[in-house]
């Protein structure tokens, strides 16, 4: 369709788009409409398909505008921002339109773009990268994890006391302030002794006790505990001991090793190494992680440029959906109410805002690198989203193709390969002191570390 567009920098982050329809195109698309609407229209007075044109004009006309007013945004809004070489950081708003006397059509658009920023130098950072080093010990913490979650619970059948490393089943009642604190009341709660994952103090109550036993102790609890009902106040427990039972923890040796998992491992050393390799891979994830926290640090804090808040609002909005559908994919409950909050919302927005900042920065070095996905790249984006969200992967392929989502993974992929240039490109120091940054870099490396995941 032929369009006049015209821009006017409103700043350096928003555009003004001015879209103009030519007369001959208007009054053809009016002339169709009203044509069509004559057809079946029913005016009193009138024969159905009989009704004069200007009637219809005064019955319809400001709906008719209003019709084609959104015909003519929907088809030419995508060819005006190509023509003038725009790309929106979110949706644009409409802010104006009208049929002109001289029998033309115009709208106009408020558009945020990314504004013009120098790139800072990002070859050459020195990054520090911690070694990934695996121990003996490492292996058997993990192989002691391994065999705790495999134990077997039997039951006690002779009279013995509890001790350390039972299983005890038991029936609780609290008393607050003399009175029965129903909502703490529990019947055959399960707990292991020794583990202090109850009421502190709790597990020395709990010992030398017997089946069938019945008991009451009392516990002080201080400001500030939880549950807030026990803040300050001394709570009486009653207490019924209903079972024991004890951990059978299997015999670490080549047996346990091929009873577990679906890789059959013939040998406790096969398995070991199995570990080991788990291990050496999850040091590496952290190191990506470690990097790519310096190379954003690093270069975000060489650029400032204007965002507006409106892209910032719309991003914060994309982080509170995509939990959501995480949420309702695992079957899980969304509460919005819990995300309401002043301390949250101000949390999503500096998140939001740093993700904004990121997205334009590392897109505009894939530009100057000329940074892509190929086909088989682009094939586990689709892949990644339909194991994230439990969806099939063709359905994913089918009907989201063009999505926002799988854009945005998209970008990701490409922010991706940028770090990965960068770290390739970097001077690797041996100290984080050597680094300019340190502080920061530390705190990333110490946060890492801390995080661990299951072999």
């Amino acid at each position: 369709m032929e369009i006049n567009v015209s821009l006017t920098d409103i700043s350096p982050s928003q555009k003004k788009l001015r879209v103009e329809i030519p007369e001959s195109r208007v009054a053809r698309e009016l002339d169709k409409k009203y044509r069509d609407l004559a057809k079946k229209a029913k005016i009193k007075g009138f024969r159905p398909g009989k009704v004069p044109l200007n009637i219809i004009k005064s019955y319809y006309g400001k709906a008719i505008e209003q019709e084609v007013s959104s015909q003519f945004i929907q088809e030419t809004f995508g060819d005006a921002l190509k023509e003038a070489d725009l790309k929106p950081l979110t949706q644009a708003d409409v802010s104006e339109t009208e049929f002109e006397q001289n029998g033309g059509f115009f709208y106009t658009a408020m558009v945020d773009v990314c504004p013009p920023f120098e790139l800072p130098q990002y070859k050459g950072l020195k990054i520090f990268k911690p070694p990934v080093d695996v121990d003996e010990a490492q292996i058997q913490a993990e192989l002691d994890k391994l065999v705790e979650s495999h134990a077997q619970l039997r039951s006690i059948e002779e009279e013995r006391p509890i001790q350390k490393g039972d299983i005890v089943s038991i029936d609780l009642t609290p008393y607050l302030d003399g009175e029965l604190f129903e909502k703490g009341k529990t019947e055959q709660f399960m707990t292991e002794v020794g583990k202090a994952d109850f009421h502190p103090g709790f597990d020395e109550k709990l010992e030398g006790h017997k089946r069938g036993q019945s008991f009451s102790f009392e516990r002080e609890y201080p400001e500030n505990a939880s549950p807030a009902e026990f803040s300050g106040k001394t709570v009486r427990f009653d207490v019924t001991v209903k079972e024991i039972k004890e951990k059978e923890v299997p015999e670490l040796n080549d047996e346990f090793a091929r009873s577990i998992g679906s890789a059959q491992f013939d040998t406790l050393e096969a398995l070991k190494e199995k570990i080991r390799e788990n291990l050496v891979e999850r040091g590496r994830h952290r190191n990506m992680q470690v990097v790519r926290d310096q190379v954003l640090s690093k270069l975000l804090s060489k650029v400032d440029f204007e965002i507006s808040p409106k892209v910032i609002e719309a991003e914060a909005e994309r982080i509170l959906q995509n939990l959501k559908l995480q949420f309702e994919s695992q079957g899980l409950k969304f509460d919005f109410d819990a995300f309401n909050k002043e301390e949250y919302k101000t949390g999503t927005q500096l998140q939001a805002e740093r993700e904004v900042r990121t997205r334009l920065l590392l897109g505009k070095i894939a530009e100057a690198e000329n940074i892509t996905l190929d086909a088989e790249e682009e094939e586990q984006v689709f892949k990644d989203i339909a194991a994230i969200y439990r969806v099939d992967l063709e359905k994913i392929k089918r009907e989201f193709a063009d999505s926002a989502l799988v854009e945005r993974e998209k970008e990701r992929k490409i922010e991706d390969k940028v770090v990965e240039l960068i770290e390739n490109q970097a001077v690797i120091v041996a100290t984080v002191e050597e680094t300019l940054d340190s502080q920061g870099i530390k705190e990333a490396v110490e946060e890492a570390g801390t995080k661990d995941e299951q072999v």
